[in-house]
């Protein structure tokens, strides 16, 4: 049996008008019954909708993005963040997962890879500025991936320059490189006082490795956050 909503509901859950959900019941991309002359729209075909709008969204601002991964993370929301930046938050999680939002999530930071000496990387690693994530948090999350001599890190983007000068950094892509720098706009960095990044983070982080086991652990973790989510 369908679970139907009436077009005001159907609205509301698209964020659109309801004359908008009318003409999509109307082009066919809604399920919808008519029951006494008014139109109800079933609820897996909101859903549905609202997964495909999603895919083809426009990426979070920054502080949204980590907002995202902190929730998806079951972590506690920033204190300064708007509660309707929060309802729409949650909104999306509990419609999309993870999963589906994690092309919406490359704002969070920019990447830059570079290559380091070996007593370099020890210092780097003790830096209170970085945030350590991908293979470099693996063992803290016990994700059973050994990683590398190298360093996957969060930092704020102001740093950046810094870092570079006092740990001789050299830009370099491809595997000759040892350390991977995401800078994080100063406005959204929320990750102060931590040693390690958010779960959700270190998930989609090793999603986006080449390294195909390093990969697959990520996408089996952001499958295992989106079950979990479900199950609350």
């Amino acid at each position: 049996m369908l679970d139907l909503l009436p077009v005001s509901a159907a609205a509301d859950e698209l964020s659109v008008h309801p004359s908008r959900v009318r003409a999509l019941i109307a082009s066919g991309a809604l399920a919808a019954e008519k029951v006494g002359g008014v139109w109800l729209v079933d609820r897996a075909s909101i859903a549905g909708r609202n997964r495909q709008q999603t895919s083809a969204g426009r990426p979070l601002s920054p502080a949204n993005a980590w907002a995202l991964l902190l929730a998806a993370s079951g972590e506690e929301l920033p204190s300064g963040l708007k509660s309707s930046a929060r309802w729409r938050v949650r909104r999306a999680l509990e419609f999309y997962g993870l999963g589906a939002l994690r092309p919406r999530l490359t704002r969070r930071a920019e990447p830059s890879s570079y290559w380091a000496l070996a007593g370099e990387l020890r210092a780097l690693r003790d830096r209170s500025d970085l945030v350590l994530s991908g293979p470099s948090a693996a063992a803290a999350y016990d994700l059973g991936l050994v990683g590398p001599d190298a360093i996957d890190a969060y930092v704020p983007a102001s740093h950046i320059a810094s870092l570079r000068r006092e740990h001789a950094l050299q830009l370099m892509s491809g595997p000759e490189s040892n350390v991977v720098l995401r800078a994080v706009p100063d406005g959204a960095w929320l990750l102060r006082g931590r040693r390690f990044a958010p779960l959700a983070a270190v998930a989609v982080d090793l999603c986006s490795y080449a390294d195909p086991r390093a990969a697959r652990v990520g996408a089996e973790l952001v499958a295992r956050i989106d079950r979990d989510m479900k199950a609350a």
